[in-house]
């Protein structure tokens, strides 16, 4: 009787060196002011084009307000908002230009802490954005009106301006091969006939040759898949039960011929045989929004987007998705934005203000835990002009590292000014002693952010998305 790890298949090996065991993650976006498409109106009404925004950013005075470290764990949501720890950025823009400018900004803010998801038992859901009622835009003191946005990200990825800002769609993506209408036919199959008893690890398979441009398959329940020379065989063990085929554009060729075997080489056939239970056609629009619930506080065309974006990311040879890694339910990899309008008239200043907590990566293999902030400031080299910039940390720990911008130690924490933008990112490292005992295995070759894996935390980011005519 063999059993299932003696085979090959593709499947999520977890390597976790000491070091990894008590390090914690916040798994957000971190980004500075950027702009990119922009159009301006005349008194007249005539539509101004040029290839750099006129509007500048004067000034930029960046508030970090950290009196409390984050907890490794939270048990109610009451207990999680309660945390603190905040950045504020405030940015003086200023429109030098004979015209009226508008244009639609937003700002990312990341993803939920790792150490922060917490589960509504009565809404039978995570929660996504308990947080957000804390977050605060204003311009020239008064609250603005702002839209919540997300859009997919993966864990520990750095955020990309150019590739971020692309996955931001006003209603349904437009996609050379995904329609939110196209059709996707769903097979249902349940395996019968199969000695498990004999063979505890006895696999399914069919063999998938389709035109991907055409038609793409996704499997639930899929283990594992072999490439063939024109094709793809599909593969799951049969004790997971129901097969459920999801054919998205036009129809197959041929109806999938299933397959048994003795284990996940998928090499000696047994005896068996599918049985299809059910066909049901939906659209591709339903299919995304599957785990979508409206009390996840996302925008439906947000999450459609998310799954559509995943399945893109996931896709393989002969048209085939793979659905090892493929998640109906993308809350746990979504990053927060916020999206709202501004208009700057011929000559006019103003002051936007942003909050948001703040949620750092923390290292408990230290004595005591040392906790790392990190904003990136390269964003902010789109604007046409960049003026100077200043940095606050009001806080009673220790930072016992900081950048090369160089921080003068102030009665209520730390401050640093600066006339332009420095090379690099802006980060910092706080402590509740001035110095902590480094781990045995402490390499003093590795940056900071490399023994945490290079975990940004979460960071305020405005940018301009397009704008909009008046």
């Amino acid at each position: 009787m063999m059993k299932k790890g003696y085979f090959f298949r593709k499947c999520s090996i977890y390597v976790i060196m000491m070091s990894a065991l008590s390090v914690f993650f916040a798994v957000p976006v971190s980004a500075n002011s950027a702009q990119t498409k922009w159009r301006g109106t005349t008194s007249t009404g005539i539509i101004v084009t040029d290839t750099t925004c006129p509007v500048i950013v004067e000034n930029e005075v960046l508030t970090f307000d950290i009196q409390e470290f984050p907890k490794q764990h939270y048990k109610e949501i009451s207990e999680y908002l309660s945390y603190s720890g905040k950045v504020t950025a405030t940015y003086t823009f200023y429109n030098p230009a004979d015209y009226t400018v508008s244009a639609t900004l937003v700002f990312p803010f990341g993803t939920v802490p790792d150490y922060g998801y917490l589960y509504d038992a009565d809404l039978d859901t995570r929660v996504l954005d308990a947080d957000t009622e804390k977050y605060d835009i204003t311009i020239d003191g008064k609250t603005v009106e702002k839209k919540l946005r997300h859009t997919l990200t993966d864990f520990g990825s750095q955020f990309e301006l150019s590739k971020d800002m692309a996955l931001l769609h006003d209603g349904f993506m437009n996609d050379d091969f995904y329609d939110p209408d196209m059709p996707v036919t769903q097979y249902t199959y349940i395996p019968e006939g199969v000695d498990t008893e004999t063979y505890d690890a006895a696999s399914t398979a069919f063999v998938l040759s389709a035109d991907p441009t055409k038609t793409k398959v996704l499997m639930e329940n899929q283990n594992g898949g072999k490439l063939l020379d024109e094709a793809i065989e599909l593969q799951g063990w049969v004790e997971n039960g129901e097969f459920i085929v999801h054919v998205i554009g036009e129809p197959l060729s041929q109806m999938p011929e299933w397959k048994f075997y003795e284990n996940g080489a998928c090499e000696k056939e047994i005896d068996g045989k599918m049985i299809l239970t059910n066909t049901e056609v939906t659209t591709l629009k339903d299919f995304a929004l599957t785990a979508y619930t409206e009390s996840s506080g996302v925008m439906e065309t947000d999450w459609y987007q998310a799954v559509v974006e995943q399945m893109k990311s996931l896709e393989g040879a002969n048209g085939s998705i793979s659905a090892v890694d493929f998640q109906f339910d993308v809350s746990n990899r979504l990053m927060r934005w916020y999206e709202y309008d501004i208009t700057l008239e011929a000559g006019e200043r103003i002051v936007n203000t942003v909050s948001a907590p703040i949620y750092p990566s923390f290292d408990m293999n230290y004595d005591p835990t040392i906790y790392q902030y990190t904003y990136l400031l390269s964003p902010a080299k789109s604007w046409k002009n960049f003026g100077s910039l200043d940095i606050m940390v009001n806080t009673p720990y220790y930072m016992i590292e900081s950048g090369s911008e160089g921080f003068a130690h102030k009665d209520n924490g730390y401050a640093c000014h600066l006339t332009g933008l420095p090379e690099g990112e802006l980060t910092f490292t706080l402590c509740s002693e001035s110095e902590p005992k480094a781990p045995a295995f402490y390499n003093s070759e590795l940056s900071m952010p490399e023994i945490v894996f290079g975990i940004d935390i979460l960071v305020i980011a405005v940018i301009l998305l397009r704008r909009k005519k008046t």
